[in-house]
């Protein structure tokens, strides 16, 4: 049961980063269209609108994926945990290592994402 929910976390991962991908997308042809092409500006400002929804919500999908699969485990005193939505939206980052205060040793320290409790 614990190599499934690794696997299963394993996709999770990978199906967050193709939800990143095409929300970059969603947002970057509409607002390269806007700048490029000669229009109104109501009509560019809805484009640009219209393009920043979607990807707004992909993104929170994938923050949420990001949040849930797998572990974060602390540098300090190696607890494993899963932290709020909260902390990992406004958490420093690089890829998957994000500055988190631990709810075990309450320290602060850059905690890497690890798939396993073990």
């Amino acid at each position: 049961m614990v190599k499934e929910k690794e696997q299963s976390d394993r996709q999770l991962l990978t199906f967050e980063w193709i939800i990143g991908i095409l929300s970059v997308l969603v947002l970057l042809i509409p607002v390269m269209i806007a700048s490029y092409l000669h229009m109104e500006d109501w009509l560019r400002i809805t484009l640009v609108i219209a393009g920043f929804i979607p990807a707004l919500i992909g993104l929170g999908f994938a923050l949420k994926i990001e949040q849930v699969a797998g572990y974060y485990e602390c540098k300090e005193c190696g607890h494993k945990y899963v932290p709020s939505f909260r902390s990992v939206l406004f958490a420093m980052h690089i890829n998957r290592t994000r500055y988190m205060k631990c709810p075990h040793c309450h320290k602060r320290s850059w905690q890497k994402k690890v798939i396993s409790k073990d």
